[in-house]
C-alpha cells in the first residue's frame, strides 16, 4: 500500500459493494474473533445502533455472503464464503486500521455515487 493507500481490488471492492461504516464495523467485529456468535441485540449495543438496524446489517452480511446465520439460535458468525472473499476482507481490516479516514470517504463516496445515480432516474429530462 505504499503509493495508494488502499488496493485496487479492495477499492474496486467497496465502489461495487453496498457497504458502510457500520457493515465494515461489524465485519471486523466478528473477523476479530471468528468463532464468536453474536445476534442483533449484542452487535447493536457494541456498535451504538438501534437493534432493528444491528438485525438488518446482519441480515445484509449474509446476503452479501460475509457472515452465517443459525437460524435457530439468531445468532450470527463471520464465515466468508470464499477465500478470495476472506482475503479481500483481511486487506479492509489492514487498510481500515491503517487509513480510516481513505477507508471511510471511499466509502461514502460510493454511497453517495449510488444514491445520485439512483435519484437521476427519476428525474425529467426536456428531451424526453
Amino acid at each position: 500500500m505504499a503509493g495508494n493507500a488502499i488496493p485496487d481490488n479492495l477499492r474496486r471492492y467497496l465502489l461495487a459493494s453496498s457497504l458502510t461504516v457500520p457493515h465494515v464495523e461489524a465485519i471486523l467485529l466478528l473477523r476479530h474473533d471468528p468463532q464468536s456468535r453474536w445476534d442483533a441485540p449484542a452487535l447493536a449495543a457494541r456498535l451504538y445502533l438501534p437493534e432493528r438496524r444491528a438485525r438488518q446489517l446482519l441480515g445484509e452480511l449474509v446476503e452479501m455472503r460475509i457472515f452465517v446465520a443459525d437460524a435457530s439460535t439468531g445468532q450470527y458468525t463471520y464465515r466468508p464464503e470464499s477465500v478470495e472473499l476472506a482475503s479481500l476482507l483481511d486487506l479492509l481490516a489492514d487498510a481500515y486500521t491503517r487509513h480510516l479516514v481513505e477507508i471511510t470517504r471511499l466509502i461514502h463516496t460510493a454511497t453517495s455515487t449510488a444514491a445520485e445515480q439512483f435519484a437521476d432516474a427519476f428525474r425529467f429530462r426536456k428531451d424526453e
